[in-house]
């Protein structure tokens, strides 16, 4: 008999991404790096500066803002395009994993990407405004070269601070060369679905590829060779259908029982979790204006609603997939959870499952 039950996963999941025991110590820098590897890439939050730090939104009790920077600042954090192109930061030394796993080939390397490759390279860095006084190119063809190249790890954007004016180096003079021939590249992969399939303790191949936008196809051989290798295993868990989970996982029994405490916690798009069920979340929220999503005793059950402005703007309706009784008795604690993000002097929530309130 199977001992992994749906609630000792939904447990455990939480307890290893950080969001059913936060981080405690400010000054503890050892634990802040070891959740941070866990949940690599780490994005910047969604509708922020680009420039922002990447955050472990909910998983710290302090504001880690100063944390993140400081190690981003030391270089300890490297910006990157990873997961199909999305901006997110991983540890230096695990750059050259996370770049192999995710580098896309430019498949039309055409005279602006060598212009501007040619440009960075003669001068040993460049800003983007530089790059536009230097090339007679419009600025939006300037900056997806800069973009392809950077998915290519052939560029570098050296984001240290918050400053929207950031260098342009070349990858392989401040880093190393990216490993470009295949079996690097599948090794890789194989190693941030494992990792990923960790920190989730179960995961369907549906969710990895939400999680890491690689070709469905990629996916079903990477973990074919996982399964053949037996470092993954196929399995059933009620309530959660056909997946995955780690060998190791598997063969431990001492957590499966565990129960989900009682939590609301409200995240946005770039959130690691949210990743990995944003296509089913898509769908079931098809059509609405989606600001954040609402993670209620560990399971997404609902989604705050809004039209994203630069500067104030409201929360148009918060909808929750609980039964009726329920949603109005945890009302006051999905207001609390918006309100840990939305300040009440800037920003009114105007409906709760769609009926008007007053906040």
């Amino acid at each position: 008999m199977n001992p992994w039950q749906y609630k000792g996963i939904i447990a455990e999941r939480m307890k290893r991404q950080g969001l059913a025991e936060p981080l405690g110590d400010s000054k503890d820098e050892e634990a802040y790096i070891d959740l941070f590897r866990y949940l690599q890439p780490v994005a910047p939050p969604h509708f922020t500066r680009p420039g922002d730090p990447p955050k472990l939104v909910h998983r710290t009790q302090y504001d880690a803002t100063e944390m993140a920077s400081s190690l981003r600042e030391r270089h300890s954090l490297v910006k990157g395009r990873y997961l199909g192109g999305r901006v997110g930061y991983v540890f230096e030394d695990d750059l050259k994993l996370y770049g192999t796993a995710f580098r896309k080939v430019i498949t039309r390397f055409n005279r602006v990407h060598e212009d501007v490759l040619s440009a960075i390279r003669e001068a040993g860095g460049l800003t983007k405004e530089q790059l536009k006084e230097e090339l007679d190119y419009p600025a939006a063809h300037i900056g997806k070269a800069l973009q392809d190249l950077q998915c290519a790890f052939i560029l570098q954007e050296d984001q240290i601070d918050t400053d929207w004016e950031t260098g342009w180096l070349d990858f392989a003079e401040e880093w190393f060369e990216i490993p470009k021939d295949p079996a690097s590249q599948v090794e890789a992969q194989m190693k941030v679905i494992l990792r990923f399939i960790g920190s989730m303790v179960f995961a369907t191949e549906g969710q990895i590829k939400s999680w890491c936008n690689l070709p469905s196809k990629t996916i079903k051989e990477l973990v074919r060779r996982l399964v053949e290798a037996e470092r993954l295993v196929c399995i059933e868990i009620e309530g959660l259908g056909q997946g995955l989970m780690l060998e190791k996982d598997v063969a431990v029994g001492d957590f499966h029982y565990r129960e989900c405490s009682r939590s609301i916690h409200m995240l946005d798009p770039s959130d690691f979790l949210v990743r990995a069920y944003l296509e089913e979340l898509k769908s079931r929220y098809k059509g609405l204006e989606v600001l954040q999503y609402l993670l209620v005793d560990g399971e997404f059950q609902g989604a705050v609603l809004g039209h994203w402005r630069i500067g104030p703007y409201d929360v148009d309706d918060v909808i929750l997939d609980l039964d009726a009784t329920e949603a109005v008795s945890r009302q006051d604690e999905v207001i609390t959870a918006i309100r840990k993000i939305y300040d009440p002097e800037s920003c009114a929530i105007l409906r709760y499952n769609g009926v008007e309130i007053n906040q």
